[in-house]
């Protein structure tokens, strides 16, 4: 199973050298808010919580990726939490020496990359319509002053 939508067959091989397996207990922490943001896995068994301030934001479940962030900043941290709440198995593609592997496997690493690109984008979609529909119910409630201090906040 290719954990990555866009990786060509013939690149099979050398993405079953680059990626380590994470089986994780249900219940455990795969990675914490403010870690060093070290790679993108996909789950291919399992799902995961993610949460921010002990809200659960979204459970992921096969199929999903997590920090892909990782690959587009350099130095990047984790912005939540991710707990396993059953037994998960995920795929990881280290985020460390990017450059150098887009030199030796430029295929491979452009078909990752691009794939991470429309999973931002789509991230990017619903979190516009998110705040949208926030702000919507935010302000048929609230004084335009209040919604002005709010969206301002929102932004920050």
């Amino acid at each position: 199973m290719c954990p990555f939508r866009l990786v060509d067959d013939d690149d099979m091989e050398q993405l079953d050298r680059e990626i380590s397996v994470i089986d994780a207990d249900a219940g455990s922490t795969l990675f914490e808010d403010g870690d060093v943001a070290d790679g993108v896995a996909s789950i291919v068994e399992g799902s995961v919580e993610i949460l921010k301030r002990g809200r659960v934001l979204a459970t992921l479940g096969p199929g999903t990726v997590v920090g892909e962030l990782s690959l587009f900043v350099p130095g990047a941290t984790r912005n939540a939490t991710a707990r396993a709440s059953t037994e998960v198995r995920m795929f990881k593609w280290g985020a460390d020496d990017l450059h150098a592997r887009l030199a030796r496997h430029e295929r491979l690493a452009t078909a990752i990359l691009a794939d991470m690109a429309y999973v931002l984008a789509a991230k990017l979609g619903r979190s516009t319509e998110d705040l949208v529909s926030l702000l919507d119910a935010a302000g048929s409630r609230l004084p335009v002053s209040e919604l002005e201090r709010f969206r301002s906040r929102a932004v920050q």
